[in-house]
């Protein structure tokens, strides 16, 4: 009979030992961490709400990334299309001035030798680069997009960044819009995954699928622009007149220079407006970042104060517990147990 109690009260005193040490390594390692949840057991509810926040941070942080790389591409577009505008302003002043019966025939060839290098000029441009992608080649990025007779070579795709939920921007502009005055924006979506058959809900099932490739692509959109300018070859028959001395055929550029130079400033105002869209989706995602960590921090992050009292209490009752089984057990033992 007395066997059996000591059996107990030893058995008593090891869970009670037990369960002491393992609520303070618990406590412990949250102290290492200052996570208040440091397993989902721990508080399962917020802990599913920490995780759906988790990855409302990471959508964040890549919403952040694109918006900054597409506002460094469309600062360089619109960088690039000033550039393009000033040339075409200048070679308007030198047409004006050209035009008339003023100037002779070495002059004309003189100022020839100017448009050229402004033909120069707007190619370099039309080959811009951001790192190893040209901007104005569409899809085509990694090829450059015109040859040095000004013929486009690229695609007439439009890359498109969510910069935030469901947000989605065209970041570039292509070479036919830019130099040719094609308006690509016939028919454009408003949204990417718009025209995608599967993610319409509530439609009829399509009964067939649309095959879209690249190539596919392109030729709709062949259809869709019509071709208003060629700024290569305004530039190229400004310099053919001036140095065939043909005053009239200069003045005929006139109206296509301020055709293609107004064109230049509608795409400068669009992409001056996209910036400004992603500028204020970027605040948006900002606010949204740090009221998601707020929120996170409040269901995963300990509270110090509180999180250190229960460590210093918890250790008391750990010491209260091998204090109260020295009397009970022998002191070889209580060593062990500790």
């Amino acid at each position: 009979m007395t066997r059996v109690s000591e059996n107990s009260a030893t058995n008593a005193l090891q869970n009670s030992i037990k369960k002491a040490k393992a609520k303070m390594e618990d406590l412990q390692l949250k102290g290492s961490t200052l996570k208040r949840i440091r397993k989902p057991s721990d508080d399962p509810v917020a802990n599913v709400e920490a995780l759906s926040l988790g990855s409302v941070q990471k959508d964040n942080e890549q919403y952040l990334r694109n918006s900054s790389y597409a506002l460094m591409q469309l600062n360089t577009t619109e960088e690039a299309l000033e550039q393009i505008t000033n040339i075409l302003v200048k070679a308007k002043e030198l047409a004006i001035q050209q035009s008339s019966d003023f100037y002779d025939k070495n002059v004309r060839s003189n100022v020839s030798n100017e448009v050229i290098q402004l033909r120069n000029q707007a190619l370099a441009i039309a080959n811009r680069r951001v790192g190893q992608r040209f901007i104005f080649a569409g899809h085509s990025t990694l090829s450059r997009p015109f040859d040095i007779d000004g013929e486009y070579l690229g695609s007439n795709g439009k890359i498109n960044l969510e910069v935030s939920k469901d947000f989605f921007v065209p970041i570039n502009l292509t070479g036919k819009e830019v130099f040719y005055g094609a308006d690509l924006n016939i028919n454009k979506s408003s949204h990417p995954l718009k025209d995608i058959p599967e993610l319409k809900l509530g439609k009829e099932k399509q009964s067939r699928m649309i095959e879209r490739d690249l190539a596919s692509e392109d030729s709709i959109e062949e259809q869709a622009y019509t071709t208003k300018d060629n700024i290569f070859a305004q530039l190229s028959n400004f310099v053919s007149a001036l140095e065939n001395n043909e005053p009239q055929v200069v003045q005929d550029l006139l109206e296509r220079l301020d055709r293609s130079i107004t064109n230049l400033i509608t795409l400068r105002t669009r992409v001056g407006s996209i910036i400004n869209s992603i500028e204020n989706a970027q605040e948006g995602v900002e606010v949204n970042k740090l009221n998601t960590a707020e929120r996170k921090s409040k269901l995963v992050d300990a509270d110090i104060v509180d999180l250190f009292s229960e460590i210093s209490r918890q250790k008391d009752i750990l010491e209260t517990t091998y204090k109260s089984g020295s009397n009970m057990l022998n002191k070889k033992l209580l060593d062990f147990l500790r």
